[in-house]
């Protein structure tokens, strides 16, 4: 099988006064944190299933790459397989956890089966509302009730894997140490199997022709076999090859090693993830003009990205007296622009490739020069101005918090913030900090506190915040709630006026919330940070395709009554659920500037409606159903 990439570039421009292209080009495939993807599941959307073994967490992903949705709560360790159900919960295997877990797309658990479980590898959800269960060290499938009552087992097998029911009652089941697939019928008698030259059978599917599609693991390669035994089809060098399906377009998706590859039936490769998306990356140099500095910028976007699809733009602010330069060969930068953003990092005033100017620790000269960096990002034609945000870490909360204060244009629609300090108390020499000036220089640090900033930054506001911060200065996180309440809008008992804020995920915590040392947010348990960039890009997502932070109200991710769409983003097709006791079936859709641009009657008595939004173009709507709640926002790609 040859892989063969073609990746095409446009010419470089060259930008007057401060502006000045200096190379243009493509960066190595864009890279990620590795993944041991042993299931697999292509939707019916196109979008692709990934339970991913080595950390622990359970990705849907577009046909270009991009995170859609993911598990990430560590709590399903050596993830086996993942399936999605008909109503959108996610039914989840965890072999070293014993036992199997059913979330809801918020990721909160709806139904677990554990008890008698020794290492299950797979779960599929039966049209009887059953699951089925492949337990391997127990050398079993077995069926059972929402109960948890088991009314159907097959034993005496060794180590079995990926048993699935058939059309026709029968259930087929990889015997995997005896090296053989088994269909066997509802009494228990086997029907079929086929032994072949196989070697650790690790999946098989049963085809509506009566083929049988087996990922033959240790043999390296995928076969398809007809009733009789015969092999009709099969490719090879394919590292242990975990799961294998058949596409309905005749291709067929396989878990390849790291990866997850669709090949042709000529063994063709046309899809893979990670590495699906070219990046191509541009150096330039940007003038602060506060300060007269040569800013050295690196710009990363996605290959697809121009004038007719533009894509969400993001500044990187380093933390501390850190510098963009340094995560040239990271692989971040690539991560972030190969899943649908355009990402610039850059290198501050005095610092990495910039020129030798003096540090300025983050006060209103470096905020300047970030300030030229966001209106250059504005100025390309293949970014969206609409979904400009910043990502800074730690420390660089405070170059941010500045920028977007005391800058109104370009307008930045969000920002996420990685642990950064609130006040001088944290970063300054007196409590042990690296910044050189004492606390009492109230001079300096008016300009370098991102709490005072942030009751003027009117963005939508993410946090991250781990349990425990990396600096030992606020041991109690006390400058998370800080940051969280003085943007928080007044209306929801803060000092801000920010859209939307939120702490960490909405399954831990609801937003526009204030907190206190008593009544903290929920934190980001400190074994789930090794998942910072499922995170980011997760976070990176929806502050820039759903808008700000929902208000919830308990567990709900939108106040009641509220209008449920999906899927977002959405691709053409929108499903909308209609709240119970909505009297008003006509649906609307409006553009950013209030224009109707769709509309739709739906009949009496349906709760579901399905919207044809085929014909508009990419951007951002308004979905509204008078009297049934608020207007939910989508963005069509």
């Amino acid at each position: 099988m040859t892989k063969v990439f073609e990746v095409l570039t446009t010419p470089g421009r060259t930008w007057f006064c401060v502006f000045l292209v200096l190379a243009a080009g493509l960066a190595p495939a864009p890279a990620s944190v590795p993944i041991q993807p042993l299931g697999i599941e292509r939707l019916p959307g196109g979008n692709t299933l990934i339970a991913d073994s080595q950390n622990d967490q359970a990705l849907e992903v577009d046909s270009l790459g991009r995170l859609v949705w993911a598990y990430i709560r560590s709590d399903v360790p050596f993830l086996h397989t993942a399936r999605r159900l008909a109503g959108g919960n996610t039914l989840m295997t965890s072999s070293a956890g014993n036992r199997v877990v059913e979330v809801n797309p918020r990721g909160d658990t709806v139904w677990t089966m554990k008890d008698g479980l020794w290492y299950p590898n797979d779960a599929t959800r039966l049209a009887n509302g059953n699951t089925l269960i492949t337990d391997r060290n127990n050398n079993r499938v077995i069926e059972v009730t929402p109960e948890r009552q088991i009314v159907w087992s097959y034993s005496g097998l060794n180590l079995p894997h990926n048993g699935s029911r058939l059309a026709n009652g029968h259930t087929l089941v990889c015997d995997g140490d005896n090296n053989r697939v088994l269909e066997v019928d509802s009494s228990g008698s086997i029907v079929w199997k086929y032994s072949t030259g196989l070697s650790w059978a690790r999946c098989a599917q049963r085809l509506d022709d009566g083929h049988t599609v087996i990922a033959d693991a240790r043999h390296n390669q995928v076969v398809e076999v007809n009733e009789q035994g015969a092999m009709i089809w099969a490719v090879g060098d394919l590292p242990l090859p975990f799961a294998a399906q058949r596409l309905a377009n005749g291709n067929t998706l396989v878990s390849a090693g790291p990866q997850v590859v669709e090949l042709t039936p000529e063994d063709s490769l046309v899809w893979q993830y990670p590495n699906t998306v070219s990046v191509v990356v541009e150096t330039l140099k940007v003038v602060n003009p506060a300060s007269g500095c040569s800013l050295y910028v690196h710009v990363h976007r996605p290959a697809y990205a121009d004038s007719s699809l533009r894509v969400p733009g993001v500044v990187f602010v380093p933390g501390g007296t850190g510098f963009g330069s340094s995560y040239d060969t990271t692989g971040l930068p690539d991560a972030i622009a190969s899943d649908g953003f355009t990402f610039l990092h850059f290198d501050p005033d005095g610092r990495g490739l910039s020129d030798s100017c003096p540090e300025n620790y983050d006060g209103y000269l470096q905020q300047d020069g970030l300030h030229a960096c966001l209106s250059l990002l504005a100025s390309r034609d293949y970014v969206d101005t609409s979904r400009l945000g910043i990502y800074s870490r730690h420390y660089g909360i405070t170059m941010a918090s500045g920028a977007i204060a005391r800058y109104a244009e370009p307008r930045v629609a969000f920002l996420l913030d990685y642990e950064g300090p609130a006040d001088r108390s944290q970063t300054c020499e007196d409590s042990g900090g690296y910044v050189p000036v004492p606390g009492n220089a109230d001079a300096f640090w008016q300009e370098r506190e991102a709490a005072r900033f942030m009751k003027q930054v009117p963005s939508a506001y993410l946090r991250m915040q781990t349990a425990v911060d990396r600096n030992p200065a606020v041991p109690d996180n006390r400058h998370c709630i800080q940051l969280v309440d003085s943007a928080t809008a007044v209306a929801y008992g803060g000092a801000g006026i920010s859209v939307g804020t939120r702490v960490n995920d909405s399954v831990m915590n609801r937003a526009n919330r204030v907190y206190t040392l008593k009544d903290a947010p929920s934190w980001i348990p400190e074994e789930q940070e090794r998942l910072d960039l499922t995170r980011i890009l997760l976070y990176l997502h929806e502050l820039a395709e759903q808008g700000p932070p929902a208000v919830t109200e308990g567990k709900g991710v939108v106040p009641a009554g509220a209008l449920q769409v999906r899927p977002r983003p959405c691709r053409g097709i929108l499903l909308v659920e209609l709240p119970e006791g909505a009297r008003a079936r006509d649906l609307r859709v409006h553009d950013v500037c209030g224009r109707l641009v769709k509309r739709s009657v739906v009949p009496a008595g349906n709760r579901q409606a399905e919207l044809d939004l085929l014909d508009l173009p990419p951007g951002t709507y308004y979905v509204s159903a008078a009297g049934a709640g608020t207007a939910s926002v989508i963005v069509l790609r």
